[in-house]
């Protein structure tokens, strides 16, 4: 949406401006985004851009992303409030089977997320079957666009790492990956080096989704902990790395970030030393554990992504059975009580 713009029989005529007093821009933003606080579910992702005309006044530019949680509502009161969507420059009310169609839109892409999650877990599950000790216990990170069921959004991302030399096995360098990649049906796959002794792989596929394989028997503990801290690193590393080397090629769309624990019922999750022994409190209670995802809107936003990896990292922590942590309460304090 653009501010600032005459017209002329509904065709843009000329760039006057707005006023902004004191060039406050900053003020103008915060006003214009609590004026959006009555929109409901959420209020959608806005990028502001601000033109200064010669004139002093400015050309403002609201981006607005597309996403499946629509439609919103603006309820001004309880008894008044109505839905509208966009008809060329003017404005027209929802019909009841447009407004379904909405609903069943927004819940498809929560159910798509989850039905690709399951279907990767019950991959690799099979293959635990052919007696591979290394798919009996695992660790699944997702980073999903909400654009991956949608093939028009699709690269080829063995051409582009071979005609623009995008280094995507640095996306896994916490997984000690090889720098090559294997080509497959749904992208390319980085295994772990063979002179590590690790099991490890990473996906980058051509609808956008990254996926990591961690195997938790790499890192078990005497009397079946396992080293929490240690996947956490892992992941927190390849999230990050994705960040910079991703940011740019899916266009910064909406991504849901997923951690999925399989085959680890029972096993001990926090290390508490007590004198001169170890005790383990916490503990896993199901066979397959499957964490909210955590969304975030813009990957390019820093403050944003580091406040909701700490979610992530709440998440995890919670899942598999840990509590009366000093490390979660910090995070608990940082992302709920301050933010």
């Amino acid at each position: 949406m653009i501010f600032g713009v005459s017209d002329k029989n509904g065709c843009a005529s000329e760039l006057i401006g707005i006023d902004i007093p004191n060039d406050n821009t900053d003020k103008f933003e915060l006003d214009r985004r609590n004026d959006l606080t009555g929109i409901e579910p959420k209020i959608p992702y806005l990028k502001f851009n601000f033109v200064k005309l010669e004139n002093g006044k400015y050309i403002i530019i609201i981006y607005i992303k597309h996403d499946n949680f629509g439609p919103y509502v603006y309820v001004e009161d309880e008894r008044n409030y109505r839905i509208y969507k966009r008809v060329g420059n003017g404005k027209k009310t929802v019909s009841y089977s447009e407004l379904k169609n909405m609903f069943n839109q927004s819940q498809s892409l929560e159910k798509e997320i989850y039905n690709y999650r399951t279907e990767r877990i019950n991959y690799y599950r099979s293959q635990s079957e052919k007696s591979d000790d290394k798919y009996s216990k695992f660790l699944l990170f997702h980073i999903i666009p909400e654009t991956f069921t949608d093939s028009s959004y699709n690269k080829n991302v063995f051409v582009m790492e071979k005609n623009n030399k995008i280094m995507f096995s640095s996306i896994f360098s916490a997984l000690n990956c090889r720098e090559y990649s294997v080509p497959c049906a749904d992208g390319l796959r980085f295994i772990t080096n063979t002179r590590v002794n690790l099991k490890d792989e990473g996906y980058v596929n051509n609808n956008g989704v990254i996926e990591c394989f961690i195997d938790i028997n790499r890192i078990i503990f005497p009397n079946s902990g396992f080293d929490r801290m240690e996947i956490w690193e892992i992941i927190n590393r390849t999230y990050n790395n994705y960040a910079e080397i991703c940011k740019n090629i899916w266009n910064n769309e909406k991504i849901f970030l997923c951690i999925s624990i399989v085959g680890c019922k029972g096993m001990c999750s926090k290390l508490c030393k007590v004198e001169n022994y170890t005790q383990y409190i916490g503990s896993i209670d199901r066979d397959k554990v499957i964490c909210s995802p955590v969304i975030i809107e813009d990957i390019s936003d820093k403050n944003e992504s580091e406040i909701l990896m700490k979610k992530l990292h709440i998440e995890y922590l919670l899942s598999i059975g840990v509590n009366h942590d000093t490390q979660l309460e910090e995070l608990i304090d940082e992302v709920y009580n301050k933010y």
